[in-house]
């Protein structure tokens, strides 16, 4: 049966808008019905058309939708938001429409900083109005791969892991020739204080403790803006240390001109190292100490290299994972079974309200490692910053 969702943001000028709206129509059995899509009353009502929707269907702000969905009778409502917005958004929408008892599937980050996180988890708590974060990686078979290798103990005793999240797509000032997704991640008021942490450290954190099952404790990290006058970090490079003892590095960019792979992850132990790229998705490399490889491979379609002036997505294979976290959640709430759920303890696909709390943790951590301070020469001091998770 057919399932009715709505979407905020997304709309005709949105980059991640189409990504989602192509994930939907793949994903089968779910349907735009309505939506709030603009920043402004006119940019939403101009998505009317193009989207095929009624007159009545399209509202001029999140909130006149939310409210509107909470005066009709259950059986009437949609589905679930779909919430596709600048990331200081992600707090506010959320918080309404667990007011209005309509289930979130969000975007990351989770949030903007900890207090953000603390609240909306406690509010999920409260009402029990489901709400999911829309990463990717879980549906991705090889890093489930990668995941049991792991727990199996392939790699032997962790000695080093590096995953990093470079793109070059903002080395220049795109910010300045209209391109929407820099104009909005280079906003202290849209992106948040950390820039490219808030954009981009939920993903190495997440697929890191997904696969190894560590846990991030300490964080020293270095951030700036490379790019004059930028007045957020654009690239960032932090030491990270684990529960088990093993330190490793995240490298964050959104300058690194020539870098399109999207996510890369390496782990090394005693017995060899492992390596997926999110730019093929359906390939995991396995190399011994000798240098033997193991390649292994599924039927993913490998990623579409992002393009010059646009954030990294990996086309037909993010798209397809996308498509499979909506129907998961949507088979969640009208209680289905997924039959296309792993044995890897039959978890959802997508990020949980505490594994993004988690997420917040970490990046709150790195922004305050890499404040500005200085040694009593006056040179940048670097410093190691504790991860603390508040009790939800």
């Amino acid at each position: 049966m057919e399932q009715k969702i709505a979407m905020i943001g997304g709309g005709l000028a949105s980059f991640m808008g189409a990504v989602h709206r192509k994930a939907i129509e793949k994903a089968g059995r779910l349907r735009i019905a309505c939506g709030a899509f603009g920043s402004t009353r006119q940019s939403s009502y101009d998505c009317q058309e193009p989207f095929g929707l009624g007159v009545r269907d399209v509202y001029g702000s999140y909130r006149d939708l939310l409210r509107h969905q909470a005066k009709l009778p259950k059986e009437e409502r949609v589905s679930f938001v779909s919430a596709v917005l600048p990331n200081t958004m992600h707090y506010p929408i959320a918080m309404m429409a667990m007011d209005c008892g309509v289930p979130v599937l969000g975007e990351k980050p989770f949030t903007c900083n900890l207090d953000e996180a603390t609240n909306l988890a406690r509010k999920a708590k409260a009402t029990g109005v489901p709400y999911r974060i829309a990463l990717v990686y879980p549906a991705y078979s090889m890093l489930l791969k990668a995941r049991k290798f792991f727990k199996d103990g392939v790699l032997g005793r962790v000695r080093r892991f590096h995953v990093m999240m470079q793109t070059g797509w903002m080395a220049g000032r795109v910010e300045l020739e209209g391109n929407r997704q820099a104009m909005w991640r280079t906003d202290r008021q849209r992106n948040g204080l950390g820039g490219v942490i808030n954009d981009l450290s939920a993903c190495c954190q997440y697929v890191l403790e997904f696969i190894t099952g560590y846990r991030i404790t300490s964080v020293c990290g270095t951030a700036r803006a490379c790019v004059p006058g930028r007045l957020i970090p654009d690239d960032a490079t932090v030491l990270v240390r684990t529960d088990q003892g093993i330190d490793g590095v995240f490298m964050m960019s959104q300058i690194a001109a020539g870098h399109r792979e999207g996510l890369v992850v390496e782990i090394t132990g005693d017995d060899g190292a492992m390596r997926w790229c999110e730019c093929e998705p359906g390939k995991l490399t396995l190399v011994a100490n000798d240098g033997t490889k193991k390649v292994f491979t599924d039927q993913t379609a490998p990623g579409a290299i992002g393009g010059v002036t646009t954030p990294f997505v990996s086309g037909e294979a993010y798209v397809e994972a996308l498509a499979r976290v909506y129907r998961d959640f949507a088979d969640t709430l009208s209680g289905r079974t997924r039959r296309s759920r792993t044995a890897d303890n039959n978890r959802i696909l997508g990020m949980s309200i505490e594994e993004g709390v988690r997420t917040v943790a970490v990046s709150e951590a790195i922004i305050r490692s890499v404040a500005p301070s200085s040694d009593s020469s006056g040179a940048a001091a670097p410093k190691w910053v504790q991860v603390v998770v508040p009790e939800i």
